[in-house]
């Protein structure tokens, strides 16, 4: 039995949900908001926000492939390859929606900063890779094990 991936059944448009997440960006401060494209469509978006008279640059990509395998391997009779592939697009830009209401609403009660809520996201060098990116790469070695 499985279950269904959070946001499946949607029909809006990747541009209509990267539109949306553009205004939530720009409603807690980002002062510039640019679509990363990729064969034609939105791949990440990327945004800066001012603080301490810097601007900070983030970015937060759509992986989709990780949902378009779920969804290719959940299903008995398969549809267009590329039809399953756009639907994968679409849940992926919903939930990277919901997720930025979220961070949203604990910035809005002052929860946390919106620095913080990003601070993974956070562009360390001009090959645009962010901070768990980064860490990543090296297995996590720079964190330290806490005793």
């Amino acid at each position: 039995m499985s279950t269904r991936i959070f946001m499946e059944t949607t029909k809006i448009s990747i541009n209509k949900t990267v539109g949306q997440i553009q205004g939530l960006l720009a409603m807690v401060g980002a002062v510039s908001v640019l679509i990363d494209y990729d064969n034609g469509e939105p791949s990440a978006i990327s945004f800066k926000i001012s603080l301490n008279d810097r601007f900070l640059p983030f970015r937060l990509p759509c992986r989709w492939s990780a949902i378009n395998k779920v969804l290719r391997d959940r299903r008995k009779r398969i549809r267009d390859e590329e039809d399953i592939e756009e639907q994968a697009k679409r849940i992926a830009w919903r939930q990277i929606l919901r997720w930025t209401e979220a961070q949203i609403a604990l910035i809005e009660t002052e929860m946390v900063k919106t620095e913080e809520v990003f601070l993974p996201y956070i562009q360390l060098d001009s090959s645009g890779r962010t901070l768990f990116e980064k860490i990543q790469e090296n297995n996590f070695k720079q964190l330290k094990e806490s005793n």
